[in-house]
């Protein structure tokens, strides 16, 4: 099983990236969360590596720290829940929001991603709140629908555009151009920002 891949950053999107590492170029999905930090096209970059093997495909999921690759695992177990809903949740929310909302609870939070419905998030808090209890850190506030849901997409939005090679104004133009229901999904908002930012 590929762990860590070390090599070249070929290409990079809102979904995948491509490392070139020793002349093979690898196809890996990746999160919002770690697009943002991956180095522009043609620098070296390090990723963590969750190898999926099945009869029909061979997936690589890339991933920028061991707490959000461990995340990714976590919640690639919970019933419902395949590897691109694991991907969008944590492309949605940051491994420490994702962590409290879960022990805390908050399923009006979690239910806030695309693709998680009441159901699948009341499954994710009795699946993983005992086992990630102990990652949750002492005194932070739940996470609630209610504060900055809107404002924390438009910052994910931008890290997006702004790694995709968009100069800041520009990518803040689009983002400002989106009707609000884009800005609830970051995958929809994406791709209306770069059909705005293409005309």
């Amino acid at each position: 099983m590929i762990a860590q891949l070390q090599g070249i950053v070929v290409e990079k999107g809102p979904e995948e990236a491509i490392i070139d590492v020793g002349g093979v170029g690898y196809r890996v999905f990746i999160s919002l969360l770690t697009l943002e930090k991956l180095p522009d096209v043609g620098q070296p970059c390090r990723l963590l590596i969750h190898t999926q093997v099945r009869e029909d495909a061979f997936h690589l999921y890339g991933f920028s720290t061991p707490e959000e690759r461990n995340l990714f695992k976590f919640l690639n177990n919970v019933n419902g829940i395949g590897p691109r809903l694991a991907l969008a949740i944590l492309s949605t929310m940051t491994p420490q929001v994702l962590v409290t909302a879960i022990v805390a609870e908050d399923v009006m939070a979690l239910v806030r991603v695309p693709g998680i419905g009441k159901k699948i998030a009341q499954r994710m808090v009795i699946e993983l709140k005992d086992r990630l209890s102990h990652l949750s850190m002492e005194g932070e506030q739940p996470a609630t629908v209610s504060k900055s849901v809107t404002p924390t997409n438009k910052q994910t939005l931008l890290s997006a555009l702004l790694n995709l090679g968009y100069k800041r104004n520009e990518a803040m133009q689009a983002i400002q151009s989106l009707p609000p229901e884009a800005l609830d999904d970051i995958s929809l908002g994406i791709r209306s920002a770069l059909r705005v930012l293409a005309k």
